[in-house]
This record gives C-alpha cells, structure tokens and sequence, in this order.
C-alpha cells in the first residue's frame, strides 16, 4: 500500500508540476481537457459530506470544509479520469460517469448536485410562497404563525429559511413564519 500511494503521489506530482508549468506559462492558451460532465460544482456521498470541486485549467481544488477535513488538490489525467491527493488521506483516482458521478479507487462514489437558488418568498402569502418554491423545485417545510406587533404581515411570510439566494438541494424544505394581525391591540 505504501509503495502504491508513492508511484501514485509521484504521478500526481509530475502531474501537478506539469498543469502547473502549463497554467503559469500562458494559462490563457492553456486549453482544458473536455471532460465527461463539468466537475465544477458541489457533491454529495450520499452522507452528509458536501464536497466542492474546483477546475481551473485542468488543475483540481476539493472544498472539503463541509467535513471539516483539509483541502485537496488534484488534476485532470484525461476525460474520463481524475487523480485527487487528501492531504489527510491519501492519493486517490476517480472515474468520472455520466450524469454526474465520480468513482473513486477506494470505492465511494460522489455525486453532483444540481442546486437551486431558493427564491424570495418574503411578503407572499403562503398560497403564493408555496407556488414560487415548487415551481423552483422546493418544498415547503414547517409553517408557523407569529403574531406580528409591527402590523407589517397580514398573513404574509415575514421570515424564510434558508434564506433568500442560498443554495440548496432540488427538494429541500423551506421553512416559512406566517405574520398574522393582533387581536388585542389594533393596528393602527
């Protein structure tokens, strides 16, 4: 295992010195490698780990913050292959599929999620807000009723989360308070 993690950590280093020279030397004419699906973007092992990758010319970042683990760095061997090291890890290959996955040479398999923007429900009733979400392809998660002393919500969404503009997973729940009108001090 060790022999096999230094050839790999050999060839990523010949790899990276090689994108690296090619992306400092000219990075405008440095053309990327077509790859079977754009990696960019963030992905899911089925957990709760949200890995975010990175291509730039063929040289490879992986977010790993979601886990609280190190950033990796990698690079593009060909269109369908990628080599990865993580730092507290190892040096793993990866083969990329369509639609959308990565597996790994350890036997994980990553897949990209195609997130949404949540849209601004605020000021909507809860009629109109739970159209806007399904039609973005979200779902409305728990609603609550609050009494709102500003009188600025008449059965009007007055708070939203997650908030507006984050991103999120096709499906996810938005949770939304429903302002209401006292009862005992009218508004003006």
């Amino acid at each position: 295992m060790r022999v096999h993690n230094k050839i790999l950590g050999g060839v990523l280093t010949a790899a990276l010195a090689t994108a690296l020279t090619v992306t400092g030397a000219g990075a405008a004419n440095a053309a990327a490698t077509p790859l079977v699906f754009d990696v960019n973007g963030t992905f899911t092992d089925g957990g709760s780990a949200r890995p975010v990758i990175s291509d730039v010319n063929d040289v490879l970042t992986v977010d790993m913050s979601s886990q609280h683990r190190p950033t990796a760095t990698g690079v593009v061997i060909n269109s369908d292959t990628i080599l990865v090291t993580f730092p507290d890890d190892a040096t793993y290959t990866a083969k990329l599929q369509a639609p959308n996955t990565i597996r790994w040479s350890n036997g994980s398999t990553w897949q990209k999620l195609n997130l949404v923007r949540v849209p601004n429900v605020l000021d909507e009733t809860k009629a109109a807000a739970t159209s806007i979400l399904t039609s973005a392809g979200l779902a409305v998660g728990t609603v609550r009723k609050v009494v709102d002393l500003t009188c600025n919500h008449n059965n009007t969404v007055s708070d939203q989360t997650p908030a507006p503009g984050t991103l999120a997973a096709p499906g996810s729940a938005v949770d939304l308070t429903i302002g209401v009108l006292p009862t005992k001090t009218p508004c003006p």
